[in-house]
């Protein structure tokens, strides 16, 4: 049986031009050694009609799901369904930025053999504004990931998951609860349970952001934010707590959103609420929201508190 070295998976949904556009740039990547699984959620056969007749020259393995499995556990199926060493996942609305992307990411993994994850800079293509910027992780970014995972929760180092590269035997699946955190939530997981993760400063992958993206309608949505913060915290243990990032990220959501009271969470999240929590609700009520807003007078409430509800912990 063939087993490539990498499995590139694509979760498709209909995008047929973007579709075309991805295909497109694996086809032209120098190197070969690679399987390209798509897992398909559209309601219909736009996707299945379009491969029929699509021309290729790599291996192509298509599946439709019987039923729409959502993001991300769609992009676990492609996972599930992948028989490469590294799994390459990318998203059908991002493509490769270059014809060596692939190859600059097989050089890397021979040169680092104890890495597990790798991840790339990238160039971000705004198609709503009609704007690209190149993202980068500088030395200092690397540094404080160095120094603790909770950096992740100020800023996603990594990027979109299309800009990483996952060795086959990493344990950890995308957590199907989440729609707007997944992908900073499982590379806190990788970090925290001490999985090698590795930077390639090179732009290997073009991103794009549409409208249409599950992020974009998520980002300011009260139920979704207020649900998935508080799995997460499940997930990395309220003793994280105790890490002021952690406490000045969950400070951030609760003023960003005017939480006043427990009930407007347990409204989204049916589970006992950590009494930090509760304290961090009860001191930012005192406080004129038009204050919170202000960055130092913020940072400085958010250490006051902070001081006043470690003995919890």
């Amino acid at each position: 049986m063939f087993q490539p070295f990498i499995s590139i998976c694509i979760p498709a949904y209909k995008r047929i031009t973007d579709l075309e556009r991805l295909l497109y740039s694996i086809s032209k990547q120098s190197y070969k050694n690679f399987e390209v699984i798509i897992t398909d959620d559209s309601p219909d056969n736009t996707v299945k009609d379009f491969l029929a007749g699509y021309q290729h020259d790599f291996s192509l393995l298509y599946f439709k799901n019987v039923r729409a499995l959502g993001t991300p556990e769609n992009w676990n199926e492609g996972f599930r369904k992948a028989n490469g060493l590294w799994l390459k996942l990318m998203h059908d609305d991002d493509y490769f930025a270059n014809n060596n992307s692939l190859l600059s990411f097989v050089k890397t993994i021979e040169q680092q053999p104890e890495t597990e994850v790798f991840y790339s800079a990238f160039m971000f293509e705004d198609l709503v504004n009609e704007k690209q910027e190149i993202i980068r992780c500088n030395v200092y970014d690397r540094f404080l990931l160095n120094l603790s995972p909770y950096h992740l929760l100020k800023r996603n180092y990594f990027g979109n998951p299309s800009c990483v590269i996952i060795k086959r035997t990493v344990p950890f699946f995308y957590d199907n609860r989440f729609k707007y955190i997944v992908d900073f939530a499982y590379y806190m997981e990788l970090l925290l349970h001490n999985i090698k993760c590795s930077y390639i400063d090179e732009v290997l992958i073009n991103v794009g952001q549409n409208e249409g993206q599950v992020t974009h309608y998520t980002f300011k949505n009260k139920a979704v934010q207020m649900y998935e913060n508080h799995v997460l915290l499940e997930k990395i243990g309220a003793k994280s707590l105790k890490n002021i990032l952690a406490f000045d990220y969950y400070w951030r959501v609760y003023r960003n959103f005017k939480i006043q009271s427990t009930d407007e969470i347990l409204e989204y999240y049916n589970s006992d609420i950590h009494p930090v929590l509760q304290c961090m609700i009860a001191f930012q009520k005192k406080i004129p929201n038009a204050l919170l807003k202000v960055g130092l007078l913020s940072k400085f409430f958010m250490f006051t508190c902070y001081c006043k509800t470690r003995r919890l912990l």
